[in-house]
């Protein structure tokens, strides 16, 4: 289980508590689909990405546990387990960590560079 850190609200006391291991990066509802064991597509909007996981509103039901494959520009597609469903809001963690530098999401782009 993984909550935020509130030093106001004593969670990071709380059983069960795990700090985040990586940064997220918020997205901007991008739109992505989601194969779960290369049996259909499901489109998802990824809210927000790391080097280990990501997170996103799907509306259809996605089994808890299942494999799934993220197709992310830049990297490709990315195999990932399903590890929570609450509503539309899902999680998933990727198997292998991401280098989130060859993300197309997350990249910053280089400005062109000046004719002289």
């Amino acid at each position: 289980m993984t909550r935020r850190s509130d030093p106001a609200s004593g969670a990071e006391q709380a059983p069960g508590f795990k700090a985040r291991r990586t940064a997220r990066h918020a997205l901007s509802d991008v739109q992505a689909k989601l194969a779960p064991q290369d049996v259909y597509n499901v489109e998802i909007r990824v809210q927000n990405l790391s080097t280990a996981g990501f997170m996103a509103e799907c509306a259809a039901p996605v089994r808890i546990g299942s494999y799934v494959s993220l197709d992310i520009p830049g990297i490709g597609p990315v195999q990932a387990q399903v590890r929570w469903q609450i509503g539309v809001r899902m999680g998933g963690m990727f198997l292998d960590p991401i280098s989130l530098s060859r993300c197309e999401w997350t990249a910053e782009k280089a400005a062109p560079a000046e004719m002289v």
